[in-house]
Formats: structure tokens, sequence, C-alpha cells
């Protein structure tokens, strides 16, 4: 593992050493120098169909307790991408409406230098989502539902996924007729905007992207990490359709299926000596959409999904499995989706509902609406 990351950290001298004799350029300092920004807002009004469960699903043994509705501001993000040239660029990507509540270790979501040699080899350093899992390669989830899977969220809180401050080593080989995508990342595993890592040990994660055909692409991913003496892993494979019937009608669709250990549950286990193997997550989801492109002025397109999750967050220890039926209905307005509005339906449905948690079944609805620029 050494040598691999003192390739990773040689990398940029190597590439900036080479030289192309046909160059007429005499200084790259500033060639391609150029910057772009971009807002992304999303707002929601929340309702809960239960008296007794509040609009983020939280049951309540006394209803009048159950806040069962309310505006929300989900995301206010500002990002900025700043190219010092052609190869090099650096990433900004702050979300201000986490200033609602405590900013701490908030706020500050991507914060990462960028070489890009060519399509084959490509570094980034600094603080992103590593690449585990489909949702880590969308530039927004909100494309593909209305918001990121609970699978995505319970890895993410046990740092396998979601920001992390690290490394990553990514590249293409679609140029050479190989349709074959590779992502490395190394990161410190215990979340973003930390002042440090909490331990010595690193997260290594993997993933292969294969183009099967112009409409699928298939994916492999795997993660190891260790905490102190023990060893915990991640791994999963997903799946994307994307079919064009006519001008006016495609169909998209998205799989994945993960499974890994579940350090918090580990961490805060009770029991006097707990098997790490004993902590397992897993959990699946298919989102297919249809799109209906109408092309008018004003609306440009309608479309309607449907997610079907079915996670676990313990297979073995205090198992309540649950699953998530999540229709959406949308209209965009501009773009593909710079302006989108969108009804939905949350439905969870738990193995064992718990009184006074959020793990109790629950009927929520939302409009949530979408602004890029």
């Amino acid at each position: 593992m050494k040598k691999i990351l003192h390739f990773f950290i040689l990398i940029p001298f190597l590439s900036l050493a080479q030289h192309d004799p046909n160059d007429t350029i005499t200084d790259y300092s500033s060639h391609g120098r150029k910057f772009s920004t971009a807002v992304f807002f999303v707002g929601r009004y929340n309702m809960s169909a239960d008296k007794d469960v509040d609009y983020k699903g939280v049951h309540h043994t006394e209803p009048d307790e159950a806040v069962t509705n309310s505006f929300d501001l989900k995301y206010v993000r500002l990002q900025g991408v700043f190219h010092v040239n052609d190869k090099i660029s650096t990433n900004i990507l702050v979300n201000l409406a986490d200033f609602k509540n405590n900013p701490t270790n908030k706020v500050l979501e991507n914060a990462f230098v960028k070489y890009a040699y060519d399509k084959h080899i490509n570094v980034q350093f600094g603080q992103f989502r590593p690449y585990f899992g489909l949702e880590d390669v969308f530039a927004f989830q909100l494309e593909n539902s209305y918001d990121w899977s609970n699978q995505y969220t319970l890895f993410g809180n046990n740092n396998w996924q979601s920001f992390q401050i690290g490394a990553a080593l990514t590249g293409s080989l679609h140029d050479i007729k190989i349709p074959l995508s590779y992502y490395f990342t190394v990161y410190n595993g215990n979340g973003k905007n930390q002042i440090s890592d909490n331990n010595s040990q690193k997260n290594y994660a993997l993933r292969f992207e294969y183009n099967l055909s112009k409409s699928l692409r298939l994916a492999v991913n795997g993660a190891t990490s260790r905490l102190g003496k023990v060893t915990g892993n991640a791994y999963g494979g997903d799946a994307q359709l994307h079919y064009v019937l006519s001008p006016l009608l495609e169909i998209n669709a998205d799989a994945e299926y993960k499974r890994g250990t579940n350090f918090l549950d580990y961490t805060a286990s009770t029991l006097e000596i707990p098997n790490l193997n004993d902590f397992v997550m897993q959990g699946f989801y298919v989102a297919p959409k249809v799109r209906f492109n109408y092309n008018k002025p004003r609306i440009r397109a309608f479309e309607a999904s449907f997610r079907y999750e079915a996670l676990d967050p313990n297979t073995n220890v205090g198992r309540n499995s649950y699953q998530t039926f999540t229709p959406v209905l949308s209209i965009i307005g501009s773009g593909d989706y710079h302006a989108k509005i969108s009804l939905v339906g949350v439905f969870n449905r738990y193995k064992t509902s718990i009184p006074n948690t959020g793990n109790y079944n629950s009927n929520l609805f939302l409009t949530q609406i979408q602004v890029q620029f």
C-alpha cells in the first residue's frame, strides 16, 4: 500500500516533467485560465399524513407534539470552479442552508485541487465525495430522485461515503476503445471538515465502471478500513440504463446494492466483547424514470420516477429492516434540470415500528422546487 501512496504523490511531478517537442507554447502558467460559478437552490413544503408522525417521519406518543407540516430549505449551494491552466483546477462548494442549525463540521462540502494530466490520469486532493457507489459520481442526486437514497445516507454516516478528506486517482480508457473508467480513493474516513484524522488508519475505495453498450453501464465497488485492530469492509455493484425510445420519450433506470461494516453500531454497542463481523448493513434500491420531452417555451419536459428501496441497518444485531417507496412527478421548466418542481411521496414501512423514534411507519408528502444556474 505504501508503494501505491508513493505513486499517488509522484504522478503530478512526473506529469509536469513530460514535454511534447511539438509544443509551441513556452509558458503554460495561465494557458486555458478560466472560472465558472453555479448556484443550486432546493426548497420544500413538507407534510405528514399521520397525526402522530411529524413531517420528518418521527413518531410522537402525544399527537399534539408532532409538527405535521413545514417549509424548509434543503440546499442553498454556491460553487466555484477555477482553472489555473489547462491542467490544474480547484473546486469549492458550500451549502449556506447549513447555517440554519449548528454549522459545525457543515457548510463546506467540496474543497479540492485537481490535476488532469489526460483522460487516463487525473489526481485530486482535498475534500470531496470518495468514489464508492453510484451516487458518489452524480453531480447532484436530485436529477434522479428527490434526494439521496437511505442507503447512501447510512453508508455516509459510517464514513464510507459522503464528503471526506483525502486523495483520488481517476481515469477513463474510452479513447483507446476500452469502455472502462476507474476510481481509486484514499481518505481519512472520519467525515468532512475535520482538523485531522482520528486514527492512523485510512479508508481505501476502488470502483470500476464498464459500458456494456451505449445504453447500459455496470460497476463494482470495494472498500476497506481499520478501526483499531479490527478491519471492516464494504462492497457493492450498480447499473445504469439510459434508453431513448424517440426524440420525445426517454427511459432511465438506476439500481444499486451495497453491503458493509456498520462502525456506528459497533462503537455504540454495550456488549462486553462485540464482534465487528456481527455489525453489517446492506441495502438495495431500483429507480426507474420516464421522461417526456414536451419542448414548449416554458415547459421543457415532464418526468415520472419511482424508487423502491430495501435497507437493513444491521443484519445480525437488533435487526429492524425497512422498505421505502418514493414516487415523484416533476415538471421541468428550464434546460435539463435548471428549474424543476416536483410532487413527492415518501412511504416508509418498518419491520417493527418503534414509538417515539424515526423508525416508525410513515406517509410523507412534499412539494419541492429546484433551481440551478
